[in-house]
């Protein structure tokens, strides 16, 4: 059976360390101990290592929201993975719907990610997923397939199967919008059978494949509890201790 895994994806907030500690401290004293999911914290760079400090010694672990595809150089502005393993990250983020529309990375770029990480020993949460007007024109399936299709590309099935997907309909994302648990356990399943017929069914049982759009305590069991949703990568949910806590005890894991 498959670990949940949920992830708070902090985006550009709590950037200053003692609201960073403040946070993660609130989350480890209530959910520090749980074993039964996955939790992980995904601040911003300038608080990745306050983060890692305060929740050392608890079962929760830290993740980057991108890097790039270079351990150094000339790049102004980026961050490498090496500078994210010296921080004690486990996860990086890669390809959120953020990246993809606001800064034009392509589904190469993403990939390139998505290797280095492997290559390095990150766990990559690669993010995949259709806008408004693409789910209208009923292209859900096809956006999907191009972003599974072109993030995996080059990985073998020991590779896909470390990678977490976190499937964010970008609709629904910071609007307050949802996908009903029917239709968000619909594209999850559509991916499982995807990475069964391109790799094998080992692994596409093993890959974790959140959800991402809007999760909330309040809607978090009936998404959660989807034969194929495996956990939620969170965003402003995150950034308050009783909400993000909220959804992991309404999980269905605990």
């Amino acid at each position: 059976m498959r670990k949940l895994i949920l992830a708070g994806n902090w985006k550009m907030n709590k950037g200053a360390a003692s609201a960073a500690v403040e946070l993660a401290r609130g989350v480890a004293a209530e959910v520090g101990a749980v074993t039964e999911v996955d939790v992980v914290l995904c601040p911003p760079f300038t608080s990745l290592r306050p983060v890692v400090e305060a929740v050392k010694g608890t079962r929760i672990t830290v993740g980057a929201q991108n890097m790039y595809p270079e351990d150094s150089g000339a790049f102004t502005g980026e961050i490498s993975p090496l500078d994210l393993l010296d921080c004690g990250c486990k996860y990086v983020i890669l390809g959120h719907s953020e990246r993809r529309t606001i800064f034009k990375e392509t589904n190469e770029f993403i990939n390139k990610k998505v290797i280095c990480a492997l290559a390095k020993g990150l766990i990559p949460i690669m993010c995949i997923g259709e806008t408004e007007q693409e789910r209208i024109d009923g292209k859900t399936e096809t956006v999907v397939e191009d972003h599974l299709k072109g993030g995996l590309a080059g990985l073998t099935p020991e590779q896909v199967r470390t990678v977490v997907i976190a499937y964010e309909p970008v609709w629904a994302i910071g609007t307050g919008k949802t996908a009903s648990p029917e239709d968000a356990q619909a594209v999850h399943k559509f991916c499982r059978d995807w990475l069964t017929n391109a790799y094998d069914q080992a692994t596409a049982q093993a890959v974790r494949i959140q959800y991402g759009g809007s999760m909330k305590p309040d809607n978090a069991h009936d998404l959660l509890t989807q034969p194929d949703i495996d956990g939620g990568l969170i965003g402003g949910a995150s950034l308050k201790v009783d909400s993000f806590v909220g959804i992991i005890r309404n999980s269905g894991a605990l």
